[in-house]
């Protein structure tokens, strides 16, 4: 699988919602909950706490189905739902994570993991062929993206780069000037469909929604990347 992470450096400004709206514009596509603080997607869709990543974590090798018997569905989107409670969540990654990580890559199609707030990176964010990292366009956030970008590109197996969302007083150049690494999308501050999606509405809905085009246009520019030559990525 190719793996891009969606991750934020204060709060969670949109990763998850983004990352359920981002695995429909993929085919075979599926989100993976990795946010240390717990998984919110089995509450929001009415899902169950299993199937998802500890049924998965436990299959043997040669276990029938690979991902796919272990995913729920959420508005059309598959994941692999996370344990809700943040010890869980964290004792999941720590003990599990190097095998969860090592059977997504090995499969096919493409891994959308929302990783929530930045900590230290589980095993499947370090993995990633792409880590975007959320932030809104204000200074607090930029200057704790540009202490952490360092950390990231040792951390990190592929490329590293920003995703703005919402409105404030620096620009794209701006930021590609203070933090040193690519800005591949913007996304818009739109309540209304992020909301549908909060409360676990159907993606359907939202097709001509500010926020659908936007992550649209998103999952257009992360396949360009991902089918770059692995020498030009590493470059950046």
């Amino acid at each position: 699988m190719k793996v891009i992470s969606l991750a934020s450096v204060r709060g969670a400004p949109g990763v998850t919602t983004t990352a359920i709206l981002l695995a429909s514009t993929f085919t075979d596509a599926l989100v993976v909950e990795a946010d240390l603080d717990g998984g919110v997607l089995a509450v929001r869709y009415g899902l169950g706490r299993e199937p998802g990543l500890t049924t998965f974590a436990a299959d043997g090798p040669d276990a029938d189905g690979g991902w796919r018997a272990h995913a729920q569905d959420a508005g059309g989107v598959p994941v692999l739902v996370g344990p809700d409670a943040p010890a869980a969540s964290t004792s999941v990654w720590r003990t599990a994570g190097e095998r969860i990580t090592h059977k997504l890559v090995a499969a096919d199609g493409v891994a959308i993991v929302d990783a929530g707030r930045l900590r230290s990176p589980v095993p499947i964010v370090a993995a990633s062929d792409l880590l975007a990292v959320f932030v809104n366009p204000v200074a607090d956030q930029l200057v704790a993206l540009t202490h952490l970008v360092p950390t990231l590109r040792q951390a990190v197996r592929g490329r590293v780069a920003v995703v703005l969302v919402g409105d404030g007083p620096y620009g794209v150049e701006d930021v590609e000037r203070a933090v040193g690494v690519s800005v591949i999308g913007q996304l818009p501050n739109d309540p209304d469909a992020a909301e549908v999606l909060r409360v676990g509405g159907s993606r359907s809905h939202l097709a001509r929604s500010q926020l659908a085009r936007a992550v649209g246009a998103l999952g257009v520019a992360l396949s360009s990347v991902l089918l770059e030559p692995t020498t030009a990525v590493a470059a950046s």
